[in-house]
């Protein structure tokens, strides 16, 4: 089962300009869908919807979050073997590798567009050597 949109929409369009796949549309001011057939279950729209209108895929009514919090993947250098794993996976195209600035330097992926990071963490997930975490801000 993939996300879902219930009654509680309100066109507001939040969730259509999250997706990182276009699988949400709907006209404003009204209900709208997620394509099932699209939707990576990333879970971008649960998270922007302000409305508590979006079912996760396991049923269970998501819980909008300030983007600010939002976790974000941090790279644990020591651990990464710049395989490249997480850069494919990303569905926001938010991690590239890096340019050394040093000789004898490696390349490492960087999150190099964090506004636009939607925190699905598959990057985690896919990653072979455990070397991303997610992280929210660091609070005081």
């Amino acid at each position: 089962m993939t996300h879902i949109i219930i009654e509680a929409c309100t066109g507001c369009t939040a969730c259509v300009k999250i997706c990182p796949v276009a699988a949400i549309s709907g006209e404003r001011k009204l209900l709208h869908v997620i394509d099932a057939g699209i939707c990576i279950d990333c879970g971008a729209c649960g998270k922007i919807c302000p409305s508590a209108a979006i079912l996760n895929a396991g049923g269970e009514l998501c819980q909008s979050l300030k983007k600010s919090l939002w976790l974000k993947p941090v790279v644990l250098q020591a651990k990464c073997v710049a395989c490249g794993a997480c850069i494919e996976v990303c569905p926001a195209s938010v991690l590239e590798f890096n340019e050394p600035q040093e000789v004898g330097e490696h390349v490492k992926p960087v999150l190099v567009d964090e506004k636009n990071c939607i925190g699905c963490s598959f990057c985690e997930a896919a990653c072979p050597t455990h070397a991303i975490e997610m992280s929210g801000p660091v609070m005081a």
